[in-house]
Formats: C-alpha cells, structure tokens, sequence
C-alpha cells in the first residue's frame, strides 16, 4: 500500500516552514531597506564626488549650432501656414 498524501498546516509547520518563510521576507526587507538607503543617499555621495570630478564641458560639433532650432522650426511653421492657407 502507498502512503496517503497530507496536506495542511501541520506539514509546514512540523518542517519549520513558517520560520523559512519569515526568514526569508525578513532577508528580502533588509536587502530592499539597503537599496532605498543608497538611493536616498546619491544624491549626497555625488555632491561630494562633483568637487573632485568636474564636468566635461560640452564641445558642440560643426553641424551642431543653436541656429539649427530656430531654422527648423521657422521651416515647420511655414509648412503649417501653407498647409493651411491652401485649403
């Protein structure tokens, strides 16, 4: 004859499931606290960091020049008014 299969609490709790499993939420809670307290923090470390790594000043190329915008958007809205000027 097999052995009958049982089901319930009494199996998890004579395999000491319930200590496991709030071993392991409580793991879980002190790993996700360790990560929201380095994000907390950033913005601390990187202050601190900003005085001994200046930023790299931005060398815009040849084809990148701040008349670009103003060109593009002066083409578009033209492209507008004649759109619908021609209706």
């Amino acid at each position: 004859m097999s052995t009958p299969l049982y089901i319930g609490w009494q199996r998890i709790v004579d395999g000491q499931g319930l200590e496991i499993a709030f071993t392991g939420m409580f793991i879980v809670f002190l790993a996700l606290a360790a990560i929201s307290f380095c994000i907390a923090m950033l913005p601390k470390v990187m202050a601190s960091i900003g005085g001994i790594l200046p930023e790299s000043p931005h060398n815009p190329t040849e084809s990148e020049s701040p008349h670009d915008d103003e060109a593009v958007a002066a083409a578009v809205g033209f492209a507008l008014d004649e759109k619908n000027n021609n209706r």
